[in-house]
């Protein structure tokens, strides 16, 4: 499976992606081709400022990144750090959460 890793650009530096972790490679395996393409346009997108995510209220600097008409990508970004993606979800599965706090 292809992975987004922290990317070099042509003058040899550094990206602005930051590797994936586990529980993102996972959710990566249950979705479809488009979907997952989806989502490395959506972080690509936010990482060179293309798009702005929706800012998730708490402590964290947390954004949430539509991938796909059903998937949202959630990713933490600092300013000046790298963009870490950090979970996967469908909306329904999001609002299933939100109704059990």
């Amino acid at each position: 499976m292809e992975a987004l890793h922290t990317e070099t650009r042509e003058d040899g530096h550094t990206g602005p992606i930051a590797d994936l972790p586990g529980q993102v490679l996972v959710a990566l395996d249950h979705l479809t081709q488009d979907e997952r393409e989806g989502v490395f346009r959506a972080v690509r997108a936010f990482a060179h400022g293309e798009v702005d995510g929706a800012r998730v209220p708490g402590a964290e600097p947390l954004y949430a990144l539509r991938a796909a008409s059903e998937v949202l990508v959630f990713v933490r970004h600092e300013q000046g750090g790298p963009v870490e993606p950090v979970d996967i979800m469908r909306p329904a599965a999001l609002r299933t959460l939100g109704h059990a706090g």
